[in-house]
């Protein structure tokens, strides 16, 4: 599925994926800038069903150490780039 999509598209999915998966952010308060552990203070347990949602969405098969370091939109976009490439 992420073949067909360009960048822009992938990003707004995930957007999407993050607002639904957490359930009290407004679409308009997320851009690919957004930090979602720093600017929204989400608990692990959210956090794991977001990325379990992008893993699902996107058919990542990620390893934990790829998720380490990303706290933002556009990192998860940048992997699902990646990963399709």
């Amino acid at each position: 599925m992420e073949n067909s999509l360009n960048r822009d598209e992938i990003t707004e999915k995930v957007i999407q994926l993050f607002v639904d998966t957490i359930g009290f952010i407004e679409r308009d308060q997320v851009t690919e800038q957004t930090d979602f552990i720093h600017d929204f203070k989400i608990i692990d347990d959210d956090l794991a069903c977001f990325v379990m949602q992008v893993e699902w969405q996107f058919k990542l098969h990620s390893s934990q150490k790829d998720w380490n370091s990303i706290t933002t939109i556009k990192q998860i976009v940048d992997l699902i780039t990646h990963r399709s490439d």
